[in-house]
């Protein structure tokens, strides 16, 4: 089938740089948006006048409300822009994100605020993938790889940032409001810049039709999967102190619903005239092995992100705990020393898609988990009295390996379908790195709960338990972290078998 993308006479009149530049801008504020209410959290319940032991638990779905509606609307929104257009869909998705940024900025209640970010989501999750199909669209195959490497990037760095951002304005202003008005100023320059950019893009002829009832399995089995699996992870709101309770009796059920809707999604598609996703997608080998790698890659960067702040606030915490500052402290420290994982691996992201161009997919692939695999096998030493410097300089490495598959993954799978499938293609790569991430949080959870537990148990007639409890639980952290960052090191032995299982050479020069 002809490419959709643009016509000799119509590239002339599109810069595909500047495009890329302004989708990234969007792409970047509304992936912030994914984590920046984290730090604004307990100004809103003051203000909105919550009470912290009774409703926090109703106020945490301002955060967990945005990450479902973020991945439901990746499920489908691509797929419309195969059908509708990338244009008129892109500016659909950024005008929703902006009117939900408008109703948490002058909500109420927490109600309210609760639908403004669900709002918000819906349109920031959507923006991703059809930028990544936009790029397919614009850039050649030469220079398809890079570019998507760009935007996984700006992803990336965009909700890594987002706790960072919002610490940091909410200690300039402190108002959270604001985080979110600042979001209709910038939003509206990008929507104008990217309409001028975008006016002759043309948008191609509708093929087939939408396919509801693989969208609905879909999305409804990837909400009942992190509703369940996010069960787990309530059992991390405790310290080292005290008993543990197992995981709420309905989050093996859900996961079990989970895997069956995704059975009878399956079953769906292959019937299809017109599938959401082309399971033919499934069958070819480089495709194939770039889906596990994703998998793999969102697992690892969830054990990285989540190990790194728990690490540093049981520390300070333990060791400081008459500090009325020292919680602040904590989520500084944590913000910045994230930041040497995910600036890294934004950075790295380019020369993957460059070497992926110039060498095909399994190069970078293997080189990029290689590294992050040294990397998650040096932070599994973090002793009680790791330093910054020493813990920046390991994140680093795990990030430039992560960095440099972002690009080849997502190039493989993006290549490998049709121009009329490509906004489908790019919202699997997306939703399948957040399944890993979603799944990498809960076993870690899980894990580090029951060991720290047989640890604890097992020390009670250690001396240091008695002579300074403080170091006796930070050695129980630290051995549990090391041991969960192993996770992270066998989710890369896994890509890797699947990066060496790819072919040599997986540059196509297939345009559609």
């Amino acid at each position: 089938m002809k490419n959709p993308a643009l016509t000799n006479v119509e590239t002339r009149t599109v810069d595909p740089r500047l495009t890329l530049a302004l989708v990234c801008l969007a792409i970047f504020i509304g992936a912030v948006d994914l984590t920046v209410i984290s730090a604004a959290l307990p100004k809103v319940m003051i203000d909105l006048r919550l009470a912290l032991d009774t409703e926090l638990n109703r106020a945490s779905w301002a955060v967990s409300g945005y990450l479902l509606a973020y991945t439901v609307s990746i499920t489908f929104m691509g797929r419309l822009s195969d059908l509708f257009g990338r244009r008129k869909v892109y500016f659909l998705c950024l005008i929703t994100f902006l009117v939900g940024s408008a109703v948490v900025a002058a909500a109420p209640n927490l109600t309210i605020l609760i639908v403004g970010r669900v709002i918000q989501a819906l349109g920031a999750g959507a923006m991703v993938p059809v930028s990544m199909a936009l790029v397919g669209d614009l850039f050649s195959v030469g220079q398809r790889a890079a570019a998507l490497g760009v935007i996984g990037a700006v992803d990336t760095a965009g909700w890594m940032v987002g706790h960072l951002y919002g610490g940091v304005l909410m200690r300039l202003f402190d108002d959270w409001r604001l985080l979110f008005w600042l979001n209709l100023p910038i939003g509206a320059v990008a929507l104008g810049l990217t309409w001028y950019a975008l006016r002759n893009v043309p948008t191609p002829p509708r093929v087939g039709s939408f396919d509801w009832p693989g969208t609905v399995l879909l999305s409804a089995g990837l909400v009942v999967l992190n509703v369940g699996l996010a069960a787990g992870s309530e059992l991390g709101a405790t310290d080292f102190y005290g008993e543990r309770l197992g995981p709420p009796p309905y989050a093996g059920p859900l996961v079990g619903l989970a895997l069956m809707l995704f059975a009878l999604f399956v079953w769906v598609e292959r019937r299809s005239a017109d599938p959401l996703i082309g399971l033919e997608l499934f069958t070819r080998r480089d495709t194939a092995m770039a889906c596990i790698i994703n998998v793999m890659v969102g697992f690892g960067l969830a054990i990285a992100i989540t190990n790194v702040p728990l690490y540093i606030n049981t520390r300070l915490l333990l060791y400081h705990p008459t500090d009325s500052d020292i919680l602040r402290i904590a989520a500084w420290d944590a913000g910045w020393m994230l930041s040497a994982l995910t600036l890294t691996m934004a950075v790295a992201a380019l020369p993957g898609g460059l070497l992926t161009a110039r060498f095909g997919a399994r190069l970078p692939t293997i080189l990029g988990l290689g590294l992050a695999l040294v990397g998650y096998l040096l932070m599994t030493f973090w002793g009680p009295e790791a330093t910054y410097l020493r813990m920046g300089l390991e994140l680093a490495l795990t990030g430039i390996g992560l960095g440099l598959v972002i690009a080849p993954v997502a190039d493989t799978v993006v290549a490998a379908a049709g121009g009329d499938q490509r906004g489908a293609a790019s919202a699997l790569v997306i939703a399948l790195r957040l399944v890993g991430m979603t799944v990498g949080v809960a076993l870690l959870t899980l894990w580090g709960v029951h060991r720290q537990d047989v640890l604890r148990r097992a020390g009670a007639d250690n001396p240091l338990a008695m002579t300074d409890p403080a170091r006796f639980l930070m050695e129980i952290a630290a051995n549990v972290i090391g041991e969960t960052f192993l996770f992270g090191a066998a989710a890369c032995v896994i890509g890797l078998v699947a990066g060496w299982l790819m072919r040599r050479w997986v540059v196509t020069h297939h345009t559609g």
